[in-house]
This record gives C-alpha cells, sequence and structure tokens, in this order.
C-alpha cells in the first residue's frame, strides 16, 4: 500500500539541543516529512511528542492514498509525472482456467475496518471521512512457516506484513494504548524462520495518518499451493491501525518500487512474493482476480498463471500496462509503480466525458476516483440528483443510478447500478440517512479505479506481457 519514497528528505538530529530539524525537499509533501520522524522518534519522549505534533497535522493535511498508502508528492508544473510503456519480458500469457486459485472474502465492511481505502480529497477541516472510506478489505489466507494467518490482498502496494505478538498499538497522535485498539487477526511471534534482516527497519506511513514501524526478516510464505522460502516480510512491532478483528496485515502484489524496507532513511527495495513466484517459475508471469458482490457482503476469487473459477463470457479487451514517474524524480529501481492504464474515456449516458488520463487499479480501494467534473456530472444525473456532503456525493438509498461505463480499447465496461449507489451496510451513512455514490472525486492525478469498476470485470494483470486485459463480469 506504499510508494517508494519520492522525495529527497535529509533528517538531523542536534544531540545537544535535542532538538530535531527536518531538511525537505520542497516538492515534498506532508506525508515524507512524517516519514521522516519515523526512523528516531520513538527512542526519546521529547521526540515522540514532536513526531505526534507532526502526524496530527498529517492528519490535517491527508491528501490523496488509497489501500493502498500513497505518499502525497506536490504536483506543479516542474513536478508533475509522466506515463510511459512498461517493457515486457514474457509474451502474452494463454488465458486458461488455473489450479492455484483462491478465495478472496470480504472482511472490515464497517467504520472500524482496516484502512485499505483512504480519501484522495484534498486536505479540509470540515471535510472528515465518509464511513465508506473507511474501506471494505478483501483477505485471503496467507501461510508464514507452520502457521496461516488472514491478510488483506492488495494490488496497490508491495510488502507482506503481519502484526506480531505484543505489538504496541498507539492513536493517531502517537499515545500508547491496547493491543486491542489497532483490532488485528491472530499474531505472528515474531521470530523469523530464517532470521532478521540486519540493519533495516520497515516503516510505512498512510495517507489517513495510520502508521507501521517494525522488522524485517525472512519466512517461508505459501499462498494458493505456491511456497516461496526465505521470502522477505515484515513484522510489525508497533504502530496505529484501525483494523477488523481478523486480518493480520497485508499481502500486497504491486512492483517492487512500493516496498517500504528502509536502511536509515534510504528506501531499500525488494524482490516481494509475486516477483519471486515469477522470477523462480512456480507460476505463469501474471494473476488474475475476480472481485464479486454477494448478499454476503461480497468476495470472488485470485487466480496464479490463470484465471479464476468463475462465470464469465471469455471476451477479453487487452491494453497496455503503463508506470508513473516523475520528471523531478525517478521511481526508484525499475521506475515501476501502480498497475496503471489510460482508458480511451469515460461515457455517461452514451456519452464521451474525458479522455486520456491515467488510471491505477487497486484492489484495495473501495470506491472510484475520477476528475471532478465529470463525477458531477454522474451525479447529478441520478434521480434524483446526489448531494455534496462535506465534499462526499451522497444519495437516497433508493436512487436510480445513470447509465455509466469505462471505455477502455475501445470496449466499454458497464459500471453496476449496485456499485455505482452503495445502498448496502458498508456505504450507509448513519450520519445523513443516505447512502455512498461509488464514484468520488480525486483533485489531482493519476486516479484510481477500486472496487466500483473491478466488481464489474475480471482483471488479468499480465506482468511479463506488460499489458492488462479485462472481460465483462457485470451480471452475476
Amino acid at each position: 500500500m506504499d510508494s517508494p519514497l519520492l522525495c529527497g528528505i535529509l533528517a538531523t538530529e542536534k544531540l545537544a539541543s535535542r532538538s530535531v530539524v527536518v531538511q525537505q525537499d520542497p516538492y515534498c509533501g506532508m506525508q515524507e516529512l512524517a516519514l521522516a520522524f519515523l526512523h528516531f522518534t520513538f527512542a526519546d519522549e521529547t521526540l515522540k511528542m514532536i513526531w505526534s505534533n507532526c502526524l496530527a497535522l498529517l492528519v490535517l493535511h491527508v491528501a490523496r492514498a488509497s489501500s493502498t498508502p500513497h505518499r502525497q508528492v506536490a504536483r506543479d508544473e516542474d513536478a508533475m509525472f509522466t506515463v510511459e510503456r512498461v517493457k515486457a519480458f514474457a509474451p502474452p500469457t494463454d488465458l486458461e482456467k488455473s489450479n492455484q486459485v483462491l478465495n478472496l472474502r470480504r472482511t472490515g465492511a464497517s467504520s472500524d475496518s482496516s484502512k485499505d481505502l483512504m480519501s484522495p480529497r484534498a486536505a479540509r477541516l470540515d471535510a472528515p471521512l465518509n464511513p465508506v472510506e473507511n474501506g471494505a478489505a478483501y483477505a485471503i489466507d496467507v501461510g508464514l512457516g507452520n502457521d496461516t494467518y488472514s491478510l488483506i490482498f492488495d494490488t496497490g502496494s508491495s510488502d507482506l506484513w503481519v502484526a506480531e505478538t505484543g505489538v504496541q498499538c498507539m492513536n493517531a497522535r502517537g499515545r500508547r494504548g491496547p493491543v486491542g485498539r489497532c483490532e488485528f487477526g491472530p499474531l505472528f511471534s515474531g521470530d523469523f524462520q530464517d532470521g532478521e534482516v540486519e540493519g533495516q527497519t520497515f516503516e510505512i506511513l498512510y495517507g489517513d495518518g495510520e502508521f507501521l514501524v517494525g522488522t524485517l526478516g525472512y519466512e517461508d510464505v505459501t499462498v494458493a499451493g505456491i511456497t516461496i522460502d526465505h521470502q522477505k516480510i515484515a513484522s510489525v512491532s508497533e504502530g496505529y491501525w484501525l483494523g477488523d478483528g481478523v486480518t493480520s496485515g497485508i499481502i500486497g502484489f504491486a512492483y517492487a518500487s512500493l516496498t517500504s524496507a528502509y536502511k536509515g532513511t534510504k528506501n531499500v527495495h525488494y524482490e516481494n512474493f509475486i516477483d519471486n513466484a515469477i522470477d523462480e517459475g512456480k507460476t505463469r508471469p501474471m494473476f488474475s482476480v475476480a472481485i464479486e458482490r454477494s448478499a454476503g457482503g461480497g468476495g470472488g476469487q485470485v487466480a496464479f498463471g490463470g484465471l479464476p473459477n468463475v462465470d464469465f463470457e471469455r471476451n477479453f479487451t487487452s491494453t497496455p500496462l503503463e508506470v508513473i514517474s516523475f520528471s523531478r524524480r525517478p521511481i526508484a529501481r525499475r521506475k515501476y509503480t501502480y498497475y496503471t492504464i489510460t482508458p480511451d474515456a469515460l461515457v455517461l449516458e452514451g456519452e464521451a466525458k474525458q479522455t486520456s488520463f491515467p488510471v491505477i487499479l487497486d484492489t484495495g480501494t473501495t470506491l472510484a476516483y475520477l476528475p471532478p467534473n465529470i463525477v458531477e456530472a454522474i451525479n447529478l444525473a441520478f434521480d434524483p440528483p446526489s448531494l455534496l456532503v462535506n465534499g462526499f456525493w451522497e444519495n437516497d438509498c433508493n436512487a436510480t443510478a445513470p447509465e455509466f461505463a469505462i471505455d477502455i480499447a475501445g470496449t466499454e465496461f458497464r459500471i453496476s447500478e449496485q456499485e455505482l449507489l452503495l445502498n448496502d451496510e458498508l456505504g450507509y451513512d448513519w450520519a445523513t440517512g443516505l447512502c455512498a455514490c461509488g464514484i468520488q472525486a480525486s483533485p489531482t492525478q493519476p486516479y484510481i479505479l477500486g472496487d466500483t469498476f473491478l466488481k464489474n470485470v475480471v482483471a488479468v494483470f499480465d506482468i511479463g506481457a506488460s499489458e492488462m486485459r479485462f472481460a465483462p463480469h457485470v451480471d452475476y
């Protein structure tokens, strides 16, 4: 759920005066500033107080993020990102049903759930997160050594982390509290089978203020019958987290440049589970996802090396996988970041509204976040029109949604009315008596297609061929 350190940070501690000076590159955001404190905060009570204040400011300056935890980056004319095609290293994978399949389970469908979705709205003191923005995660079973844990499956991050026994939970201001405050599931022993990584720490900071700190080590990891020996993972020892009481951590499937290992203040990237599974030939270089809605809250499947075992029309459309890079700050090793595509258009009631902008595909984001002008048009096309409540679009839970689709490579992928208006327990806002709309505005690019979109397709992440493939999966 985290991007690489995009901005240069130099953090120095003046030992004589015990004061801290953080020299921040002018293109950095608040999250980079707070991240610098993570490297030396908890060893000193005075610094902890400074960190608490910094984190409090961070919560008020939350910009945009998803499960995904994207670091805030200043985006002016001199620091805008560019989008490039990812280089392929294999031909397109033949699409057939996989025998390496895991069921997805929706978890955390309440305001106390894991923050796999953070608000991408610009910071406003009068705009608290809507309950649905706390997210609904999809979890899979992951074996660590001889034990099995329920971990959030996330295509918008790269690390595998799990909370350890004795984890020190905190609130948003860094004040310590009981372990139950974090609401983790079963806890990891903290003893790595193959030893700890010397000289490195795990440090991650999310866009809503959640943060985690821990150690890195090597463990045998098994997912869908695929075992990677000596896989680098993180054991979380302290942090601020709003869990669901079921999941114990996250397993990320994005590119290695999003990993969150640090040696001092330097981001050290490493091969994650999906990288190693492909490199070791234990799966073909692709995975696919079918997230499904249901009366029980939803589920679906993730499949390795092939397609999930769900019923759908195998009429796939392909589009290139792309990488986001910033003009003044090259992005780490290989420059790969999130799984990104550029749709041809957004189509409202049969009319193309906007074209040619990149979007991130993220299973860890509940909603879709798109340009404000098209989002306003979509929400005003409801019957009755949606209302903007504290910067968040809501509507009567029985409203009629308009027809809306994403045009990808000439194929229009329709979004179901059930995703355009979330009139279940996840989308209901007890404060207003209204229901959340599935498409919300983001003030900046890149935009995000989360579960609002992914519940309407079977998505193939063909890493080897550097392409995404989609098939309709709407009416089920």
